[in-house]
């Protein structure tokens, strides 16, 4: 890209993007929660712009950063930062980590300050805006097979997710999914057998009604949540989000009201789990870990930190129960999000960055990073390299689910039309609207904002 062309779109990127502080209200989900860790200082690369065929300069010696979030995933990131080092001596990577709330105001500020770190971590809910605004490299080509070599190697729509006007901006990391997270010994205690594949929602419902009944503690704990909840029974329904192409939102779709309807009743229309206001005081997650509650829809990226900080608590993992009788489909979904290894266009040691982007989407790379990280390696079939760090339990689950897994839908306005879905669908949690209604009015919010897209 042309130097003037980029300092003119970062100029309107500094004018004009105010968004990223609203990811953390969209995805707490996704690979990542964020977690109180050390600082990034920005950019520390030494100027070598020369490389060899192998994508770096034979004897200079390049210092390079890499920036993520998520204090979990820091050792398989610096595990394949050493990896690298190996094959080329003359390469460092300083591993930094921020928090997930910290991170996007960060990269912005770095953004505009033409800062960016060699490596960073990128999203879907963000991608849209940094590739549009001329921030990101072209990486369609990195390998010889061209962009052929991400769709034989990593799930397409993952793929589709970091492409801008047919181009490739990200090497795909990580994938996740949502599953059933149980507490063994309150199934015990209720007599109750544990959650399998042959669950449906009905089995879920009567499930949760029985260990409520005998024991007073909840069943499921149905809290108001996009990926870890209500968008996984709209997609088992045969629902829809946001249609293929941007154009409309699925809130008029039966599918999708089935799906909804049914999430939302397991909180509203039973006893068995916490209510909104409840769920505001102490999070799910939270009165899971503290024996309250027998169940709940769970991202893969939190496992690390349940196995790692509750080892006395009595937790398995089961796929997610599928819709008995769906608008249309097989029943079975779970929302799947990831995200990418992302560069910046005029990084000054673009040809030796690029070289390292191609090692990280390789599946020795993918392999590494399941064994020592926190994630779920991008490259397809390494899921076992994640999930066997996990001894005693089914999280291989997550992995399974990745055959009927949807990718986490997303637009390039969805941080000006989600926070009015929520707020909606709030109304109807605390009594101020009626569901019909409250579909009438997410469909016109999230329809008039996709018009502005195209």
């Amino acid at each position: 890209m042309g130097g003037k062309v980029m300092r003119n779109k970062k100029r309107y990127w500094a004018l004009g993007l105010t968004a990223c502080m609203l990811a953390s209200v969209m995805a707490g989900c996704g690979s990542g929660g964020g977690s109180d860790s050390k600082e990034s200082s920005g950019k520390t690369t030494d100027s070598s712009t020369e490389a060899d065929a192998g994508g770096t300069s034979s004897d200079k010696e390049v210092k390079l950063t890499m920036l993520g979030w998520e204090i979990y995933q820091q050792a398989g990131m610096e595990a394949l930062a050493k990896a690298y080092h190996e094959q080329h001596p003359n390469v460092t990577i300083d591993v930094q980590i921020s928090t997930w709330s910290e991170y996007w105001t960060k990269l912005e500020a770095m953004a505009n300050s033409n800062s960016l770190p060699d490596i960073f971590w990128m999203h879907t809910n963000e991608f849209s805006k940094y590739a549009e605004a001329g921030i990101l490299a072209d990486v369609t080509d990195l390998y010889d097979e061209g962009k052929e070599y991400y769709t034989n190697n990593f799930a397409e729509n993952l793929v589709q997710n970091f492409t801008y006007e047919d181009k490739v901006y990200g090497v795909p990391k990580d994938v996740d999914t949502v599953a059933l997270v149980y507490n063994k010994d309150i199934f015990d205690e209720a007599g109750v057998s544990y959650p399998d594949e042959t669950w449906t929602w009905d089995t879920l419902v009567e499930a949760s009604q029985t260990i409520h009944d005998k024991t007073g503690k909840y069943g499921i704990m149905a809290d108001h949540n996009e990926q870890e909840g209500w968008l996984n029974t709209i997609y088992q329904a045969g629902g829809f989000y946001v249609n293929e192409d941007k154009t409309k939102a699925g809130f008029e779709d039966p599918g999708t009201q089935k799906g909804l309807k049914e999430y939302m009743d397991w909180q509203l229309a039973y006893d068995f789990s916490p209510n909104q206001s409840e769920l505001s005081d102490l999070g799910k997650a939270e009165r899971f870990f503290a024996g309250e509650g027998a169940m709940m829809y769970f991202g893969s990226w939190g496992i690390n930190n349940l196995y790692i900080n509750y080892p006395d608590l009595n937790w398995d993992v089961a796929v997610l129960p599928k819709c008995p009788d769906p608008v249309k489909g097989d029943g079975r979904a779970s929302i799947s999000n990831g995200l990418a290894y992302s560069t910046a266009a005029d990084n000054p040691n673009l040809d030796v960055v690029k070289d390292v982007l191609k090692f990280l989407g390789t599946e020795e790379a993918a392999i590494i990073h399941g064994e020592n990280g926190a994630a779920i390696p991008a490259f397809n079939g390494t899921g076992e390299s994640w999930s066997k760090n996990y001894e005693g339990k089914n999280v291989k689950a997550y992995v399974d689910q990745l055959e009927y897994s949807v990718q986490y839908p997303y637009s390039k306005t969805k941080s000006t039309w989600f926070p009015e879905v929520e707020a909606t669908l709030l109304e109807v949690y605390s009594g101020n609207m009626s569901f019909e209604d409250a579909c009438k009015q997410c469909q016109q919010q999230v329809d008039e904002s996709l018009a502005t897209e195209h």
